[in-house]
């Protein structure tokens, strides 16, 4: 049985060449045979030689896929203890990898979501209420006829007054969306900010024990 120590960080840069080795492992695993018995070599090899070449080739993979399950074991339970601090909050290491590679980007999308709304219904009221002044005269003359030609300058005023406020538009935001949007943006930067380094210094400060 090994028994070893070692640093997250070591551990991680690890596991990134450990499947690859592993495959390879396998792939040169010759394990069994067959031979004549008027044979003295199967593949080129005498029968002790093809022994010892497959149960070292088989021990190879296997210790290398015992070491990769017990570091990823390792890595994953320390991972689920270790706290991290970004910004005013705490997370465990796993909470902060999720949160992350997934969470933030609900919060993106809702953010992305709420610009993309907000900037359509600004464009809306202002290409509607900035032409309201010339639709309702026209709308009023073609009531009334020319304001010039009416005695009552006043009458062809209230009516284009009138009309103006039935078709304004107004913005109906709930939620206030240019306030959320700024919190949002503030909570992303911050965290995706902090995220890397404070994982950074856990993972080189963490040690792991592992057995196999």
């Amino acid at each position: 049985m090994t028994t070893e120590k070692m640093t997250v960080h070591k551990a991680l840069a690890e596991l990134k060449v450990l499947d690859d080795r592993i495959l390879a492992a396998i792939g040169a695993c010759n394990l069994i045979t067959t031979k004549k018995n008027n044979q003295d070599k199967v593949r080129g090899k005498t029968v002790a030689e093809f022994t010892a070449d497959a149960k070292s080739a088989y021990d190879k993979a296997t210790d290398l896929i015992k070491r990769r399950n017990a570091i990823k074991d390792a890595v994953n339970v320390s991972n689920a203890n270790t706290i991290v601090k970004i910004g005013d909050q705490d997370y465990t290491v796993v909470q902060a990898i999720d949160k992350k590679n997934h969470g933030m980007d609900f919060f993106k999308s809702l953010r992305d979501t709420m610009v993309e709304q907000l900037a359509k219904a600004k464009t809306d009221l202002e290409r509607n209420n900035d032409s309201l002044q010339q639709k309702a005269e026209q709308f009023v003359t073609g009531l009334m006829g020319n304001k010039d030609a009416k005695t009552n300058g006043d009458e062809f005023d209230a009516s284009v007054r009138t009309y103006i406020k039935s078709n304004s538009m107004e913005l109906i935001d709930p939620v206030g969306l240019e306030k959320r949007i700024e919190e949002l943006n503030s909570m992303i930067t911050a965290f995706m900010t902090e995220i890397d380094a404070a994982l950074s210094v856990s993972n080189a400060l963490t040690t792991i024990e592992i057995t196999y």
